[in-house]
């Protein structure tokens, strides 16, 4: 498989994987998403929370704080819209990993040929998250009074602390620290320019979370 990397068509294979993320990624939010997020405005900051709510009394408090009007837009935006847009940022970010790993040596190709599959492994987990996170809206809308079972936040929970890991920790430290040493064995203007873009893609990965994921706890 590390072999099959080395070749010059996976430069293809992972820009092709990169672009077409970002078409999933626009599609997502211009096409699948755009009815719900009309009616919805601004994406709550409060969707992280419910993402790592881990309690059946928490997700329902949270669920609770969403004005009754946009309950139905949020369910509807998750599925499927945000399972599009789930693997539209796994196709950008495993290509862009892909990318600067075949330019790396040694062990720094070898770690990045695992480290790339941890987008798509977010992407799915992220899609597992959505379907539970629906189911729990959905039992509200129909009855707020309703007990949540208590596997509907927990599951959710668990694959969205794991997806966060994935693209907001794993991903970017690698991909940080790969670029550090990428300039020490390829300064070519094009690589150079595959650099800027990963770096300022990571940042955008990893500030969403560090900022509404820490009020959760404290709030």
């Amino acid at each position: 498989m590390q072999e099959l990397l080395r070749l010059p068509r996976a430069a293809w294979l992972f820009g092709l994987m990169a672009v077409g993320g970002v078409g999933l990624f626009v599609s997502a939010i211009a096409v699948v998403m755009a009815e719900p997020a009309a009616l919805i405005g601004e994406r709550p900051a409060t969707m992280t929370c419910l993402q790592i709510a881990f309690t059946p009394a928490r997700i329902s408090q949270i669920i609770l704080a969403f004005p009754e009007a946009i309950r139905q837009p949020i369910a509807d935006m998750l599925v499927p819209g945000d399972m599009v847009l789930a693997f539209g940022y796994g196709f950008l970010l495993a290509g862009l990993t892909g990318l600067l790993a075949m330019r790396l040596p040694g062990n720094w190709f070898r770690v990045g040929a695992l480290i790339m599959w941890a987008p798509l492994l977010a992407a799915t987990l992220d899609c597992i998250e959505d379907i539970f996170l629906r189911t729990a809206i959905m039992q509200v809308i129909q009855n707020p009074a309703a007990d949540i079972p208590l596997f509907v936040p927990l599951l959710a929970s668990i694959a969205a602390t794991i997806k966060y890991l994935c693209i907001a920790v794993i991903t970017p430290l690698y991909c940080f620290a790969g670029v550090v040493k990428g300039f020490q064995v390829d300064r070519s203007v094009a690589t150079v320019l595959l650099y800027i873009l990963i770096v300022i893609v990571m940042i955008s990965f990893v500030l969403q979370p560090a900022q509404q994921i820490p009020p959760c706890f404290t709030s």
